[in-house]
């Protein structure tokens, strides 16, 4: 079964063709076609008269395409962005229901219209203000097309207040809430761990490696970024180390072991490992496996 990876998520404007080939020449594994945040007024018809052509260079290049869209345009971003090739839509700053369901009824008619197969089309709800995050739960259950649940930071900023320490008020609870809804729905969670002096989905290399470490540690999959310079180190933060490939080899070993000799529960010193320790163990074993770069092929 194939593992696709969705480490990296590359903001690239819709408007900006350099910034389209700078993505498709990075190693991000989704090139996210921005119509939202880096896209003025002025430019947002052109941004969407490009769109079908953006997606067929990204499809291209192998890499999965996505569109983000604003919540309060979904009409016109969605006839722009949806066409064969597109994996799916970040819904930005979604509050309501209603804007998920719109976005669903919309899918629907435009994968009839324009030959997609039917519901391949996914939904990333990015819950970018105060209202959102309040209810992330129901936005996340408002369709089966809800395949990934996102913070914001930047307006995060704006709603919450920053604290003194410079961090914003209650991002670590937000983050926490967000990661236990998204396993309570069976979505996916994306993000990092962002700390001051980072703005938004900006830092440095180093500051996004750490970021994305301590994110995977607390049960993000992936991240979003704005500069190419950041997806490499969203890649390696969001790979399984070799101590961790070792660890989980040897944990399955023991545990295989274990259940032939009738044994449910693995005892090594003072934990307790289950059927359900094991699934995580596999899991992680074949994310490693998948994030190894393939075999040279022989000439």
């Amino acid at each position: 079964m194939e593992h696709r990876l969705r480490r990296s998520w590359l903001l690239t404007p819709a408007s900006s063709p350099e910034k389209l080939a700078a993505a498709i020449k990075s190693a991000a594994d989704v090139a996210v076609l921005d119509l939202v945040e880096f896209v003025v007024e002025r430019c947002k018809p052109a941004a969407r008269e490009h769109m079908s052509a953006a997606v067929r260079v990204v499809e291209a290049a192998g890499k999965e395409a996505y569109a983000q869209v604003d919540a309060q345009l979904l009409y016109a971003d969605l006839h722009a962005s949806v066409w064969p090739g597109l994996a799916g839509v970040v819904i930005s700053r979604a509050e309501t229901t209603e804007q998920i369901k719109e976005a669903d009824q919309v899918l629907t008619h435009l994968e009839a219209e324009r030959g997609l197969l039917p519901g391949t089309v996914r939904i990333v709800v990015a819950c970018e203000t105060a209202r959102g995050n309040h209810a992330a739960y129901e936005l996340a259950t408002a369709s089966r097309r809800v395949w990934g649940l996102t913070l914001g930071r930047a307006d995060l900023i704006m709603d919450l207040r920053p604290e003194p320490s410079t961090e914003i008020h209650m991002m670590q609870y937000l983050m926490q809430r967000l990661i236990t809804i998204a396993g309570a729905v069976g979505a996916t969670p994306l993000g990092a761990w962002w700390r001051a002096p980072d703005r938004g989905l900006l830092a440095t290399p180093d500051n996004t490696l750490q970021a994305a470490r301590r994110g995977r540690a607390i049960g993000f999959r992936g991240a979003l970024c704005v500069r190419e310079d950041q997806v490499s180190s969203l890649n390696q933060g969001f790979t399984p180390s070799p101590d961790e490939e070792h660890a989980a080899t040897r944990l399955l070993a023991a545990y295989d072991t274990a259940t032939i000799a009738g044994n449910a529960v693995l005892r090594q010193d003072d934990r307790l490992f289950d059927r359900g320790t094991a699934r995580c163990a596999r899991s992680l074993l074949d994310l490693a496996a998948a994030c190894k770069p393939p075999l040279a092929m022989s000439s």
